[in-house]
């Protein structure tokens, strides 16, 4: 009796050590906020266009196409804004979610374009983030904070907005942005100049080299109108129309209908986004096509 009652408390014991326990959840991840079209990933070689949605994971790289822009949500809440013709590897990603807390660490490659950072009033709260983002000539450090910055054949760039970011750079050693609108550039054929000050017109700008642009095609989780770029009979010809679409960075997809193949976009944020990607699709788009409401819209 006494060896049974000794198991027994052995048990419960283990079972309330287990309870106590805090429990960890692995986030899986980078969401798709957002997609102004064109946008893929690039995996191996293997490019597929990005919708809202979708998730980013390591050892892929980002692209957006002209005229583009990218919305991503890093697991604990910060976003990441990317403009045209950037491109942004995933060097990098680590997430842990434990006592209503969410961990990110991640290492991020700029290889081209625009990026900016912004970690939001939650994500402050209930996140933490170790997060490195590396240009040709410099690495930003962030902690939490709201920063702009870009790369090109020319020059690196960073402006901060709010917060402070670290500079681990090439050719200057440690620097630190620390103020609003402090701003670094190192224009490669040029010598090195120190920290600045970004006037009101640059910050503009900068701003506007991420940033989302209403009526010109943008995507949303639960957007509420489609682009019907091919209806047909024939389903070869809708299947190729989805594949040309697909390699230029449009999510298209393939939807059998009363005995037509339609090809779709869908997740339209606006009626203005359908009509303008419409115009920006031009030759892709057939003579069958159109903007409608989302199916049971």
């Amino acid at each position: 009796m006494g060896s049974t009652l000794a198991g027994v408390a052995a048990v419960t014991g283990a079972a309330a050590a287990v309870a106590a326990t805090p429990r960890r959840t692995v986030v899986e991840g980078i969401a798709v906020e957002a997609v102004q079209m064109p946008a893929w990933i690039d995996q191996g070689g293997r490019r597929v266009p990005l919708a809202p949605g979708d998730r980013v994971r390591s050892d892929q790289v980002i692209e957006t196409g002209a005229g583009a822009a990218l919305v991503l949500v890093l697991p604990e809440g910060s976003r990441i804004n990317l403009g045209e013709k950037s491109q942004l590897g995933i060097a990098r990603l680590a997430t842990e979610r434990q006592d209503g807390q969410t961990a990110v660490r991640t290492d991020l490659k700029l290889l081209e374009g625009f990026f900016r950072f912004a970690t939001t009033s939650i994500s402050r709260v209930t996140g933490r983030r170790d997060v490195r983002v590396t240009l040709r000539t410099a690495t930003v450090g962030i902690r939490g904070t709201d920063f702009w910055s870009m790369t090109d054949a020319a020059h690196d760039a960073v402006c901060l907005f709010e917060g402070k970011v670290a500079l681990d750079t090439r050719d200057q050693g440690a620097l630190s942005l620390e103020k609003p609108s402090a701003f670094w550039a190192r224009f490669f054929d040029r010598p090195v100049q120190p920290v600045g000050v970004a006037t009101p017109d640059q910050l503009a700008g900068f701003i506007a080299s991420a940033a989302l642009k209403s009526g010109t095609g943008v995507a949303v989780a639960g957007g509420e109108w489609q682009l019907v770029a091919t209806s047909t009979t024939d389903s070869r010809e809708a299947l190729q129309s989805a594949g040309r679409l697909r390699a230029a960075g449009f999510p298209a997809q393939l939807v059998e209908s009363r005995g037509r193949h339609e090809v779709r976009i869908d997740q339209l944020a606006t009626r203005d986004d359908a009509q303008g990607l419409l115009v920006r699709l031009g030759d892709l788009a057939g003579p069958s096509s159109r903007v409608a409401p989302a199916a049971g819209r």
